[in-house]
């Protein structure tokens, strides 16, 4: 089943809106879950610091900010605040399997190097901090400013905040310890991407229902013109065009290019009736001459001097039948094509192979013929057209002369011009009948009972309108005969003709 315009365009949108949209979403996520994990970590320092300024106060107060301090930082996320403070080894407040770091001994000593203290991105309204804290005096007595590490409470793994401080009452150098659970992070980190994957989601679903709508109605012309189209072929042998100038730009090409196809094809439909019509009208008469000459033939027999005649005027018809067939096929060709190569060829070298071509025919005929050339260039269009042309006005000069009468073939070029003239001295063409001797069929009413079908010179003239070429008929040498002449156009870049009048004289008797 072929697939639909609109859905295939919906396709070729939505494929790389649906990647942008991932790719926005998988940034989306990514920042979540960095901001997310960002804020915990200032979180649990913030914790640490916080439980860290409570349990540096005298003993007696020390009891009540203790618990308000971890009150303040139970919230809805963390509801439970996991710390530990630890004096060496013993604990002092918080849950006891938060033990401290390694590198604090059971006698309330730092044995390792200190660790860097946790940073944060910065911004520009971060205050300068004194070992993690804005005001210096509650700095004093940090030995281990707050860092992150990780480790595992109860078989689970968490994120801890360490701090060590030296107490003002007694100088023992406590850890402070605050501990969120990873998995905690985790729940909250996938809520927010669950929302974010359902807002993309609902943003596809939204522009797929916009983008269909709205290339359905920005189809609309497209559909109005195939309504047009598939009105205008109902009836298959009317060409109805159409209206082009209105619809978007796409949709003016579209009309403009129907319409030339339709103009191809009424030419070709045109041209086949034509060519019907003329068939049966020029192969109506041979073929009742045949018929009668084969009704001859069934009554006297073929060793009859009637079958003898009958046997002549029969291959006579079927001749005259074969030409008439080539040059109705070849109307027919020149009809349908509009278009020709364009290339270069010597129109002296196609005169005399078409002249070498017939001289077997020219032999025969009592005509002399004669071959003249002066100056040299090249034409433009295709060596077989011309040569076609040639030959078509050669034939006629050759049948309709006078008996004993001349045809001379010239091709001059001289300033840039190229023709081809081919003339006799036989009766002519009378002045009125010039331009209907290239009507298809016609002939004048002297050549009526010639075997000529009327078609050579409508030939001739479909070939030069092809090539580009000019044809003229006029009248021969002293007001005699008939002069045809072909204009060729001159090959590009042909700009010189080299000197000579050289001219040769082929005679045929």
């Amino acid at each position: 089943m072929p697939k639909s315009l609109r859905g295939h365009l919906t396709v070729v949108v939505m494929v790389p809106l649906v990647v942008l949209v991932t790719i926005f979403a998988t940034i989306t996520c990514w920042m979540i879950d960095s901001s997310m994990n960002d804020t915990s970590d200032r979180i649990l320092v913030g914790s640490t610091r916080l439980i860290s300024r409570a349990v540096n106060y005298d003993p007696v107060l020390q009891d009540r900010l203790l618990p308000l301090a971890v009150g303040l930082l139970q919230r809805r996320s963390a509801p439970v605040t996991h710390y530990s403070i630890y004096d060496g080894d013993r604990l002092i407040a918080g849950r006891a399997d938060l033990r401290p770091p390694s590198d604090y001994s059971a006698d309330g000593r730092l044995t390792g190097p200190l660790h860097p203290g946790a940073r944060f991105t910065l911004t520009s309204r971060d205050p300068v901090l004194v070992r993690g804290y804005v005001d210096p005096r509650d700095a004093q007595g940090v030995v281990q400013p707050a860092y992150l590490r990780n480790g595992m409470l109860n078989g689970r793994p968490v994120r801890i905040a360490t701090e060590m401080r030296r107490l003002t009452g007694n100088g023992h150098l406590v850890a402070v310890q605050v501990a969120d659970f990873l998995e905690n992070r985790e729940i909250s980190t996938r809520v927010y991407f669950q929302r974010v994957v359902s807002a993309s989601v609902l943003v596809t679903l939204i522009a797929l229902l916009l983008f269909y709508s709205a290339l359905a109605w920005g189809l609309i012309p497209f559909a109005t013109l195939t309504e047009r189209i598939a009105a205008s072929v109902r009836d298959p042998l009317h060409f109805q065009r159409l209206p082009d100038g209105d619809g978007p730009r796409e949709a003016q090409m579209i009309a403009r290019a129907y319409n030339a196809l339709m103009v191809r094809a009424e030419r070709a439909v045109g041209s086949l009736r034509q060519f019907t019509s003329n068939a049966s009208h020029q192969l109506r008469t041979p073929l009742a001459v045949l018929r009668v000459h084969l009704d001859v033939l069934e009554t006297y027999g073929a060793q009859s001097p009637q079958g003898q005649m009958a046997l002549d005027d029969i291959a006579h018809s079927v001749d005259t039948l074969e030409r008439l067939l080539q040059q109705l096929l070849a109307l027919a060709r020149l009809d349908e094509q509009v278009e020709c190569s364009i290339g270069e060829f010597d129109p002296a070298l196609v005169a005399t192979d078409v002249i070498a071509a017939r001289l077997p025919a020219l032999q025969r005929a009592d005509v002399n013929i004669s071959f003249e050339e002066s100056g040299h260039g090249l034409a433009s269009g295709e060596a077989a057209l011309a040569a076609e042309m040639v030959g078509n006005l050669l034939d006629n000069a050759v049948a309709y002369n006078r008996p004993g009468g001349k045809v001379v073939v010239r091709v001059l070029c001289r300033g840039g011009a190229v023709r081809v003239e081919i003339e006799d001295d036989g009766p002519g063409i009378p002045p009125a009948e010039r331009e209907k001797v290239w009507e298809r069929f016609y002939r004048m009413a002297a050549n009526a009972n010639s075997s000529g079908s009327g078609l050579g010179l409508p030939i001739v003239r479909a070939l030069a309108d092809r090539m580009g070429a000019k044809v003229a008929l006029d009248e021969g040498a002293e007001g005699r005969g008939t002069r045809a002449v072909i204009h060729f156009r001159p090959a590009v870049q042909e700009a010189m003709s080299i000197p000579p009048s050289r001219a040769a004289h082929q005679t045929a008797p």
